[in-house]
């Protein structure tokens, strides 16, 4: 299995992680600096920060990041 297809979910699952991190005004970031899982959170920690609304976070449609969940 190629290793971007086990990696994609991670990725989603940080960005939404900070995503939530920001809707509760934390900003404490639980993974390794630098790393991949890492960017993915500041993502989405910064999208929220940036005024989007998480509502407008979308797989489809091409219009946002990530899934609802």
């Amino acid at each position: 299995m190629n290793a971007y297809k086990k990696l994609a979910p991670l990725l989603r699952q940080a960005f939404r992680q900070g995503v939530d991190a920001a809707a509760r005004g934390e900003d404490c970031n639980p993974y390794v600096p630098e790393s991949y899982l890492h960017h993915a959170w500041v993502a989405g920690w910064a999208t929220l920060a940036c005024g989007w609304d998480a509502d407008d976070l979308r797989l489809s449609g091409g219009r946002g990041l990530a899934d609802r969940s």
